[in-house]
């Protein structure tokens, strides 16, 4: 098989980088970053150097690498709604577990591609251009679009949902015959791409689309929480928050439970079957109290099949049991980037660029790697970007690690444990 734009590089060691600059440019290898010095400084894991990496134009924003039957899925300019100069061409790569990509497909947008949702046949992806796209799992090809229309001035949010023969997307300013008001949540057919059923929200919508068993869970950022029919688009049921919901903030299932962090810190626990809230769980900012934080601090949740995990901007992770007690609380040393837990292991990503993989049961420190980043080289002992990556997955041993800024999407071998 012919692909497209694959790329490739190997990444220089920080003795190579400050051996090309030469010493009196050691200050700059951070890129502009501040050093920690004296008592804060940091002890830096061992680093891993990146196999390959892709890169997405100047924009650098991918979705989140989403696993399935031995294909990663990424998504690029994912959370991009609109460009100041017209469309530009994004990509969606899939990868093998090496990291090689399968194929390449490329699309001419006014807006990213959001957080792959792959199926047997297909993979359907929502953008920043308010269109729905569905590819060919196997080449890449396009096989249809669903236009909402207002391409410009309207986006999609960054999940889509699939639940049988329908693919579930939210849509914000559109201009289509058939939607009316601002923010809606569609229902489309996966086979011809038509429009099945439109429902109306109170207001935008980024990550908070979850499904549970059978029924759509819809978190609107003003705190609005929505259960929906997938076959009909009827609602079921309609609850609040009190409060609203950070553009991150995606519900998870936990314990026979919805869980859902609002900006203020509080996890919500509700209902999936009537949006009734059950629980709440306070999470304490701590001394992350940072001038221009305008989003939620909870920053990445996972729940497993006997805990919840939250992860925040002050770089802590909670491991919550069934009956909202602490079992565990790991005090990392800078903001949580993603988060991911396979039984095994609860792995971290923070902003340093810092792997961490941590025992479920205890919190204790199993293994931790440094991300190396070419351009600039070696991120522990710095203050870190807000907002340098945006998600991971393993494969294989293989790490798939994707940036919002300035850092792309890069592919590691890990070393087998022990």
């Amino acid at each position: 098989m012919v692909v497209e734009g694959s790329e490739s590089m190997e990444s220089l060691s920080r003795r190579q980088l400050l051996g090309v600059l030469g010493a009196s440019a050691a200050g700059l290898a951070g890129g502009g970053y501040w050093y920690v010095r004296g008592s804060d400084a940091v002890d830096c894991p061992e680093f891993l150097e990146p196999d390959r990496e892709f890169r997405e134009s100047t924009s650098e924003a991918w979705s989140e690498p989403i696993v399935d039957d031995g294909t990663v899925f990424v998504g690029g300019g994912a959370g991009i709604v609109r460009m100041s100069s017209g469309s530009r061409m994004f990509r969606l790569l899939a990868l093998e577990p090496s990291g090689e990509p399968k194929w390449v497909a490329r699309r001419e947008l006014a807006g990213g591609i959001g957080r792959p949702r792959p199926t047997d046949d297909r993979v359907f992806v929502s953008t920043g251009a308010n269109t729905l796209l569905a590819f060919d799992r196997e080449t890449g090809g396009l096989e249809w679009e669903f236009d909402a229309g207002g391409n410009v001035e309207g986006h999609m949010g960054v999940v889509t949902l699939v639940h049988d023969d329908t693919v579930v997307a939210s849509v914000n300013d559109p201009n289509h015959d058939e939607l009316e008001g601002s923010n809606a949540v569609v229902g489309v057919s996966t086979n011809e791409g038509e429009l099945q059923w439109t429902t109306e929200l109170d207001a935008s919508v980024s990550n908070g689309l979850a499904l549970f068993e059978g029924t759509v869970v819809v978190a609107t950022r003003a705190g609005t929480l929505v259960g929906v029919d997938p076959e009909t688009g009827d609602r079921r049921w309609e609850g609040d928050l009190e409060g609203g919901v950070d553009w991150t903030g995606s519900p998870v299932s936990f314990a026979g439970s919805g869980w859902i962090p609002r900006e203020d810190g509080t996890v919500v626990g509700f209902d999936p079957e009537s949006g009734t809230i059950r629980d709440r769980l306070a999470s304490d900012r701590g001394d992350d109290e940072r001038e221009n934080e305008t989003d939620g601090f909870v920053r990445a949740m996972q729940g497993s099949d006997d805990a919840l995990y939250v992860g925040n901007l002050d770089g802590r992770v909670t491991a919550y049991d069934a009956d909202g007690s602490e079992r565990w609380l790991y005090e990392g040393l800078e903001r949580i980037a993603a988060m991911k837990t396979d039984g095994d292991a609860v792995s971290v990503l923070d902003q340093r660029g810092v792997y961490t993989e941590l025992e479920p049961e205890t919190g204790d420190v199993s293994r931790a790697f440094l991300l190396v980043d070419v351009r600039d080289d070696d991120r522990c002992g710095h203050f870190p970007s807000e907002r340098r990556f945006g998600g991971f997955a393993t494969i294989r041993h293989t790490l798939v690690v994707t940036g919002r800024v300035a850092f792309g999407a890069k592919t590691y071998r890990l070393p087998p444990p022990g």
